[in-house]
Order: C-alpha cells, then structure tokens, then sequence
C-alpha cells in the first residue's frame, strides 16, 4: 500500500477490517481535499513555470539580440582597423617548406606587388641586406612550436625601393597538435628603421665633415685590432694636425675654418683606398688608418698626404696655404690597443711640429721616454716655485764696438730635483699648455728686477736686462700691472727693463696686442722682438708696433761667411732696423769675425758665446763688479 494512503486511512480510523459507512464517507471526503489541493499546487507550479518560461524566452531573446549586435560592432570595427591598416601591414603565411600559401590584399597596397606575384616570388623580393641573414633562423623556431621575437627584413617594393618591415610569426597546430603552418604579420617600419639609421649615423659621424668620429673610430680599430691579431696583420695609424689651424679661425673667422676642415676631409677621402679608415677626433685633427701596410708604400702615402694638405685651398675668394704635421704608429709595435696607438701617433705628431711642422716623424720608444719625462715634469711644476727650484741664468749683451757689457738676456733654469739643471726647451711648451707660464713669467720679472736693484748698488751705470714673455702670458696675464708692482717694489728704473715678444705673438689679435703693448710702453719699459725675421709676418707690421729692439735670429747670423762674402738677408734686416730708429741686437754670435762684420755693417750689440755662455747670478755679478 501506497505510504501516502495508508498514513490517509490511519487519519480516519482503519485498521484491517472494513470500513463504516460513516468512515468510508470521511475518507472520500479527505481523498476530494487532497485532490483539491494538489490541484492548487499544480495550478501553481504550472503558473509560475509558464512566467518563468516566457521570462527566460525574453532573456534569451535580448541576450541574443545584444550579442548580434556587439558582434555586428566588433566585426564593423574589425573590417575598419583592417581597412585602415592596409597601408602598414599585410598577412601571410607559409608552410613547413617556408613555401608562402597566403597573403593578404593589402599586399598590393604596401609593396605593390599582387597576391600572385607575392605567392610566387616572395623569396626574389628579399634584399642583400645583412638583416635578412637571419629570417630562416626565426622561421625555424616558429617550425619548432617557439613563438619567435619580432625580426627585420629588407624587401624591395615593385617600384624599386627598399622598404623595412617587422615581422612576427605564430606557429598554426591541427586537431593532433601538430603544426601545419606559419602565420605571419608584416608591418612597414621603414619611416622608423631609416630614423634610427639616422640617428645611428650621428652618433658615429663628425658632423661637420660627415667622415667618422672618435667614437666610430675605436669601434672600427677594436675590430681592426682583432682581425690583424688573428691574421698577424701590420696597419698604420696617421695622426694629422693642420699648421696654424687657430690663426686661420682668429683672422677670417670660424665660417672659414670650418670650411677648410670640410674641403680637407673631401679631399683626403678622395684620396685614400675605400677600405682604409679615415675619422676627425676634434678641432683640426684627424686620424687616418692605411689598414695594411704590406700593401702600401707607407712613406709615399704620408708624402701624398702632406702634398694634398698644402695644395691650394680656395675657400670664400681667399687662397689659402696650408700645412700638416703628422705623426705615425705602426701596430702592433707602436701599442696594441686604440688608446695607444693613438697616444703614440699623437706623440710623433708633436716631434713633426717641433721639427718645423710640414713634417711627419714615426713614433719611437726614445720619444715615448721623452712624453713621460714631460709628464713627470708636468705634475711636479706646481711645487718647483715654492719650493725654489727655478733660478735666472744671464747672457751678457755688449756694444759690438767696445765690446762692453750694457745689459743681460734674463733666462730661467729649473733645478730639478731628479735631472738636475734642466733648460726651458724641456719644460717652457709644457707651462704653455697647463697655464702654469702666467705664474711662472711673473716670477722671472720679479726676480730679473731683484737682480736689477742688486747690480744698481754695485754700479753706477746702469745696464738693462730682457726677459722672455709667452704668448699665453701675453694674452691672459695681467702683464702691465705685474711690470709696474716689480718696477715700484724694486726701486728700478723702467728703461732698465725691456720685454721680449716673439713674432707668433702678432699673429693674434693685433689691435689687442697693439693696446697692450702700448700701455706697457707707457709705462717707460723698452719692448724688444726676438728670433726677427724667422715668421712671416714682421715686415708687414713692424712700422705699427711700439718696438725699441729688433733681435736678429742666430741663423742670420750664421750665414756670415769667414771670407767676408755678403749676407745679404742679414744686411736687409740691419739696414731696415737703422731706418726704423731701432737698436738691432745680433744673436747667437760664436766668432770675431761675425763681429767685425756686425761692426761694419752697422750692428749696435750683439749676445752669444764669444763673449759668454749664460751666467748664473754670482757669476754675472762679479762681471758687472769689474766695471767700477
């Protein structure tokens, strides 16, 4: 029996036996009940599932909607991106051969070549391009199942040009998971590429000249370096500096400068091998790099180069003539690295300028001790004045005819604490540079008119001494108001001292050297021009400077023959001094009869060694104290 109808029957009373009438009336009535109200509830639960049905239709019905919708958008937006990024991308892809099976139309749009054409002759199209080297590579990892980086390729557009593309490649897996093919899409980075050519290019190029810079250069030694150390391979480093290069820019101005330094560079590329290195390192300095030797006639090559730098330059109607000093290293015996190499190159350029410039000079070892001598003397200078290692040393000057000492050439020695008395050619070009001359110059015409005041109290007549003074000193010292502390501090007389300029002064400013110099000769001080005749500037203004003294060159001298023949650049100079009203002093007179001929010829005094070599300060004044 039915667990519901019997728990039923129990309600109204049965048991086992049949049932009442009465009884049998109150079980129909309560089975009618039940009937009743399971009625309701299915009514009900009918109704609620009808409304739930239609709620779930109108659901299904607006979901549906929206999502057609959305998708309609997104494939309307999907078609417009592709639409409008046919001109910078295109889609293809290949097979396990690398054997192109698609492209996209956009094709045409971006290379100009058909589907067809692409299909076909995809491979054709690559460049030479070293970039392209490695498009198999990464086509070979897509193979692999590696989803590879983005890669360059160079491709030819139909109408000759080259473009730049990034590539990115996806591997495509069938239903077994095995790959089928390559997806790939190409995007135009041509714009992008050439900009950073550009850019790459700057970095790596002197952008006056357009040739290499310092930074291209040393990448380009490092890998000559390396390839001439595997092939035991010989190459030689040029280090070129243009003569007077400053006075170019200071006289007719930078425009002009750089002019020359581009007309330079065009015509030593042109004429060099295409496999050489050529770069400029700054200011007017190159490096030129014949990167085998064994190939070359190297001293032939430097004379060609030299012969091209002095050819005439016509630049801006001005015809200019210029020269080189270069200097040579050869590797690997000159340095085996590019800092060294270059250190030496550059050390033999600096033994060219001494040399008389127009010159070239290969490194040595004897000239790589000279640099460190000069090093050692550069970083012990600045203690040498406090700690009185620099000392005046005195040519005597004399009348040639009486042959009487009427003053003294001041010159200063270092008493160095490692080689001992050292001259100026050692150590003067190294104050030059570090600016340690301006103290230095202050020094010698405090000390040379100390030494004037002492002589002054040995003697009644007075005698006048010369000192030296630089360029540099000229140009950024206070000179005038140096010379008027010294005067006043030691009580002498201005007409007892005299300053000696050099010729390469004048080729600076001129009206400013011409202020100076008049405002120190305001001041009573004689100014004297030594080593006269040896620039090329002296006679052109000669007439215009304040000059008392004219100091004839020692090689003017020299050319005084003993058998009384005519020197006759030494008569012109001697003649033109008389003319000027200026006292003319000869240098560097060894023998009589130089003298005599001075004498004849109308010299006024002369210095050199056959008088006296110079002096130091008790020796001098021990000359002056026989003059009582």
């Amino acid at each position: 029996m039915h667990r519901l109808l019997k728990r039923q029957l129990e309600k109204i009373g049965y048991t086992k036996g049949k049932l009442s009438e009465d009884r049998m009336k109150k079980f129909i009535s309560f089975v009618d009940r039940e009937y009743y109200d399971n009625d309701e509830d299915r009514v009900l639960l009918e109704n609620t599932l009808n409304a739930s049905s239609k709620e779930m239709q109108g659901l299904y019905k607006q979901l549906k909607e929206t999502s057609e919708n959305q998708l309609a958008q997104s494939e309307e937006k999907y078609h417009r991106l592709v639409k409008n990024l046919q001109s910078y991308y295109f889609f293809y892809s290949h097979d396990a051969d690398g054997i192109v099976t698609y492209v996209s139309e956009s094709i045409t749009k971006m290379l100009g070549y058909s589907t067809e054409e692409f299909l076909k002759h995809y491979l054709e199209y690559l460049t030479d391009d070293p970039i392209n080297e490695r498009v198999e590579e990464y086509s070979n990892k897509a193979l692999m199942g590696i989803n590879p980086p983005p890669y360059e390729l160079s491709i030819f557009h139909k109408n000759g040009s080259v473009l730049y593309l990034e590539v990115t490649e996806h591997p495509v897996f069938n239903d077994k998971g095995e790959i089928e093919a390559v997806e790939c899409i190409a995007r135009d980075i041509t714009s992008q590429y050439k900009a950073k050519e550009e850019i790459e290019h700057l970095a790596q190029h002197d952008m006056l000249t357009g040739i290499s810079n310092r930074l291209h250069l040393e990448e380009q030694l490092k890998y000559l370096i390396s390839y001439s150390k595997r092939n035991d391979n010989k190459f030689a480093m040029l280090f070129l500096d243009l003569d007077h290069f400053k006075q170019i820019n200071d006289t007719l101005g930078h425009d002009v400068g750089d002019k020359l330094l581009q007309e330079v560079a065009k015509r030593i590329k042109k004429n060099i091998r295409s496999e050489d290195i050529f770069a400029r390192i700054g200011g007017d300095e190159f490096i030129i790099v014949f990167t085998d030797i064994e190939e070359t006639d190297l001293t032939a090559s430097i004379h060609k180069i030299l012969d091209l730098i002095h050819q005439p330059w016509h630049i801006e109607k001005t015809v200019l003539n210029v020269y080189a000093s270069i200097g040579v290293s050869v590797y690997p015996q000159d340095g085996e690295t590019a800092v060294d190499l270059m250190k030496s190159a550059d050390i033999a350029m600096y033994k060219s300028k001494e040399l008389g410039r127009n010159n070239f000079t290969f490194f040595t070892h004897d000239l790589n001790e000279k640099v460190h001598e000069e090093m050692k003397l550069e970083q012990d200078m600045p203690n040498a004045l406090s700690q009185n290692q620099f000392e005046l040393y005195f040519q005597p000057i004399l009348n040639l005819e009486s042959n009487e000492v009427v003053g003294a050439e001041a010159l200063v020695r270092w008493n160095h604490p490692v080689w001992g008395l050292t001259y100026p050619e050692k150590f003067i070009k190294i104050a030059e540079s570090t600016g340690f001359i301006i103290k230095l110059g202050t020094w010698v015409i405090e000390e040379g008119c100390r030494m004037l005041s002492k002589l002054n109290a040995m003697s009644a007549e007075k005698i006048n001494f010369s000192v030296n003074v630089s360029t540099r000193q000229f140009q950024q010292g206070d000179l005038y108001s140096i010379i008027k502390s010294a005067l006043k501090k030691y009580g002498v007389e201005p007409g007892q001292l005299s300053i000696e300029i050099t010729e390469n002064l004048l080729l600076e400013n001129h009206e400013n050297i011409i202020n100076k110099l008049n405002a120190i000769k305001s001041l009573g001080v004689n100014i004297s021009m030594d080593d006269f005749g040896m620039g090329y500037s002296s006679l052109s203004y000669l007439h215009r400077l304040p000059i008392d003294i004219i100091k004839v060159d020692k090689n003017f001298v020299m050319q005084i023959s003993e058998d009384g023949g005519k020197a006759v650049l030494l008569d012109t100079i001697i003649a033109m001094g008389k003319s000027l009203n200026k006292t003319v002093v000869a240098e560097g007179v060894e023998y009589e009869y130089q003298r005599q001929y001075l004498i004849k010829n109308g010299c006024i005094n002369y210095q050199g060694y056959l008088f006296s070599k110079p002096l130091k300060e008790s020796e001098f004044s021990q000359i002056i104290a026989r003059r009582r």
